[in-house]
């Protein structure tokens, strides 16, 4: 479903989220979103947080912190070879990414109803969504960021285990871009990745919800990868691959036919010397090894989809 927001929009701003305040210079912000920018603050989805109290000064060959002081009606700074210097509000004006209203930009492209409002689990990192249909399969979701940390992945998984046991597992939507590859939840929790299941070919910001009622098992019905090769479906099956298997991937899809296994490694600056190594995890192999990765068993590998 779509809300009329661009999809650029969203994902600059999960850009931000990625910092651990969801903050951004104002400078940077004017930047990165040129006119929209005071849209976003005056309609309250970036709000003015705070003032820095210090800024980097580089001084010749000297890089230090200095104190902001107000004098004169101005915000300035002493430097010992330029004296009392003048720094401009944009530098020091930090915004913050209001959570309420990206929440609600997710749970619309859900098809989540306004009634519904999210359960703060954390303070600005762990959102509890409700239970909600999604393709026809009712599923408890949760919203995180920050999953870095480990006061956010201890509070989420303690969460998990006391609330959504076995028997009733939730779908936990992470807002991060960048998780560990090897990242488990307790019982039979599922975690999707928001800028994964983010429709690239939409200008407005809609959600694959096929791509995430297949995290809990749900049917599937599109066939092909979604953004970043993380995730592939073929038939009905979905496979899943780390950031490194996903650009393994990308390649022998991109290359159109056999490609040796030397020439996978070099691209992907992989470390390891057999392409099956970049597809094993605890000793096991990907479940798309020989299945949709094959091999002439002479270090020559091809997708079959």
């Amino acid at each position: 479903m779509s809300n009329g927001v661009q999809r650029t929009t969203i994902e600059k701003l999960l850009k931000i989220s990625e910092t651990q305040e969801a903050t951004i210079i104002e400078k940077l912000a004017k930047e990165e979103f040129g006119d929209l920018f005071q849209e976003l603050v005056k309609s309250g989805i970036l709000a003015h947080f705070k003032i820095l109290k210090s800024v980097e000064v580089f001084d010749g060959d000297c890089e230090f912190f200095a104190d902001i002081q107000r004098r004169d009606g101005k915000n300035m700074y002493f430097s010992a070879a330029d004296g009392w210097v003048a720094v401009n509000d944009e530098d020091i004006n930090l915004y913050q990414v209001n959570f309420e209203w990206l929440l609600r930009m997710v749970m619309d492209a859900l098809d989540i109803g306004d009634r519904h409002t999210p359960k703060v689990i954390l303070e600005g990192k762990i959102w509890a969504l409700g239970q909600h249909r999604i393709e026809k399969q009712n599923t408890n979701i949760l919203v995180v960021r920050d999953m870095k940390s480990s006061v956010v992945l201890d509070a989420l998984k303690n969460y998990l285990k006391i609330h959504h046991k076995s028997s009733n597992p939730a779908l936990v939507i992470a807002l991060d871009q960048n998780l560990p590859d090897h990242l488990e939840l307790p019982n039979q929790n599922q975690l999707g990745r928001l800028n994964e299941a983010i429709k690239w070919d939409k200008d407005d910001f809609e959600l694959n919800t096929v791509l995430l009622a297949g995290k809990m098992g749900g049917s599937i019905s599109q066939d092909g990868f979604s953004a970043g090769f993380r995730n592939l479906v073929v038939n009905g099956k979905q496979y899943q691959f780390t950031k490194k298997q996903a650009e393994a991937v990308e390649f022998l899809c991109n290359a159109g036919g056999p490609r040796h296994q030397d020439e996978v490694l070099a691209e992907i600056n992989s470390t390891q010397s057999k392409l099956l190594q970049v597809f094993r995890s605890r000793g096991k192999a990907n479940e798309a090894w020989g299945e949709v990765i094959k091999s002439d068993g002479k270090g020559n590998y091809w997708l079959e989809l």
